[in-house]
């Protein structure tokens, strides 16, 4: 059997070109989800011991499904383990005990969901007892408690409570600040108080008696959050109310704005049209003339601002946000917290152990940036791809051209250049000739008790040829009262008028008189 070849029949294929190329039809826009916001319940109870309350704060916080719950008067001494394990069942207990005599003591009972760890205060203080975390999740949180014994005296307490607040940094992170403060709102010396938690940034959150006596003992203070629902519920247990909040916040912060500034669009503006508009709002002449010194120069300054303000638009320029310095790290901002807490407790005292502790700190700061600033340069260096050009910048600052040769020349051969020539210039002059002594004529010295008012051409001289300067007394710019001197001479009868008053003996305007 013999195989034919069977012919195949092909067509050479054309080539393909395809363009890779964007197809707007396969865009789909991406929905951005906003900051969905947190809230979590917190609660505040003065327990006057929670040696035999612990089935009760246990059991009463998961009811009221809290995250966090902050005691005071604990009464838990070092040695008692068995409380603070009774407390961690349910949540997770952290506090601290007093460590000399009975009773105080501060707490915080966490949520077993919650990652947090233990703050350390910057020193002992002496007026106040606290305990304080940082929470990293689910969001990143400050809290303190705080408990003040009733009879300490307030000034120190004030003292204390500020270094302490000092060692938070003042950046986006939530800050809750609450405990027995002891302190009656409604009292005088209650005022230092309140400037102190203000100039922190901290608001207080408003509630109803906390105490049965009716007074307001118990106080919650936050940062950079919201607060509601709050609920005050008085208990046979105790003295102290129990407090219970809702606490609010995103889960992204927004950046904080750049800080505007407003001015005046100057270039946009027609000196004729300000004129024009300056000559249609001042009153007459003849009123302007009846007018005291003090009330012209009101009426004109006045005049003058507001028609500048009408005519000219304000322009608003966004500050510029200046970055922060690769080298400092979160560790240098820590012991740059602590050094400005040691220098303000050091200015407030006047100790030399508060001296010596801050230039301890600060010489120890000093070197911590030195060395930081060392290896970001060096890191820095080295990473650069550009060899050639670090080289050449290097070298013209490590050999700087050398410096033009030194000369013999002393001052008192400058000195004695100066005379001669000083007296070869004199020698150029021809001698005076002298003339015979004039007789001189007495005149009487006649006071003068009035002055002849000022000329349109005199007042526009003396406006026009000074230096246009501005102040802060000047109504508008001085070059704006420059431009429109000349054109409208509606403008010159008050600035007529005004000298004309000073003279008479009317004495300047008091508007004139104000340091700035």
């Amino acid at each position: 059997m013999r195989l034919q070849n069977i012919p195949a029949l092909s067509q050479p294929r054309s080539k393909i070109t395809r363009r890779r190329q964007r197809n707007p039809a396969n865009l789909h826009p991406i929905s951005t989800s906003s900051a969905t916001p947190l809230a979590f319940s917190v609660g505040l109870w003065n327990c006057q011991s929670a040696v035999n309350k612990t089935d009760f704060i246990s059991g009463f916080s998961l009811k009221s499904t809290l995250s966090i719950l902050g005691l005071t008067e604990t009464w838990i001494r070092p040695e008692d383990s068995a409380t603070p394990a009774a407390l961690s069942t349910n949540f997770s207990f952290s506090h601290t005990s007093r460590q000399v005599g009975r009773g105080g003591g501060t707490g915080l009972l966490v949520s077993n969901n919650w990652k947090y760890s233990t703050r350390s205060t910057p020193c002992n203080y002496n007026s106040f007892e606290s305990h304080a975390i940082t929470v990293s999740a689910p969001i990143k949180l400050q809290i303190v408690v705080i408990y003040r014994p009733p009879g300490q005296i307030l000034a120190t307490f004030l003292e204390e409570l500020d270094g302490l607040l000092s060692s938070f940094v003042e950046d986006d992170t939530l800050l809750l600040v609450f405990g027995d403060f002891s302190i009656h709102l409604d009292k005088p010396y209650a005022t230092d108080f309140h400037s102190l938690l203000a100039s922190f940034d901290l608001k207080r959150l408003t509630t109803t008696s906390t105490h049965k006596s009716g007074n307001q003992l118990d106080l919650i203070y936050t940062r950079n959050c919201a607060a509601d629902n709050i609920l005050v519920q008085p208990l046979h247990i105790s003295d102290h109310f129990f407090i219970t909040f809702t606490l609010h916040f995103a889960t992204s912060v927004p950046p904080t704005p750049l800080p505007v500034t407003f001015r005046l669009n100057l270039r946009s503006l027609s000196p004729s049209h300000l004129s024009s508009v300056v000559s249609s709002s001042l009153p007459s002449p003849t009123h302007f003339s009846s007018l005291d010194v003090n009330a012209a120069t009101d009426t004109l300054c006045s005049t003058l601002t507001s028609c500048l303000d009408d005519i000219c638009l304000l322009s608003s320029r966004s500050a510029r946000a200046a970055p922060s310095n690769p080298w400092l790290s979160d560790v240098l901002r820590e012991h740059r917290t602590k050094l400005r807490v040691a220098e303000r407790k050091w200015h407030k005292s006047n100790n030399p152990s508060d001296q010596s502790r801050y230039q301890s700190l600060l010489s120890s700061f000093s070197a911590d940036v030195h060395t930081a600033k060392s290896s970001h340069f060096h890191n820095k260096i080295n990473s650069t791809p550009d060899m050639r050009n670090l080289f050449r910048t290097f070298n013209s600052l490590l050999c700087p051209p050398p410096p033009p040769p030194t000369t013999s020349i002393t001052a008192d051969d400058f000195a004695t250049f100066f005379t001669d020539k000083t007296r070869s210039i004199s020698g150029q002059f021809s001698p005076p000739r002298t003339q015979d002594p004039q007789p001189t004529t007495s005149t009487a010295k006649t006071p003068i008790f009035s002055f002849c008012p000022l000329t349109e051409a005199e007042v526009s001289k003396l406006l026009l040829s000074n230096h246009p300067t501005t102040c802060p007394l000047d109504p508008i710019p001085s070059h704006l009262l420059q431009a429109i001197t000349p054109t409208h001479h509606q403008h010159i009868p008050p600035h007529r008028h005004l000298p004309h008053c000073v003279q008479a003996g009317s004495g300047n305007p008091t508007a004139q008189k104000n340091l700035h």
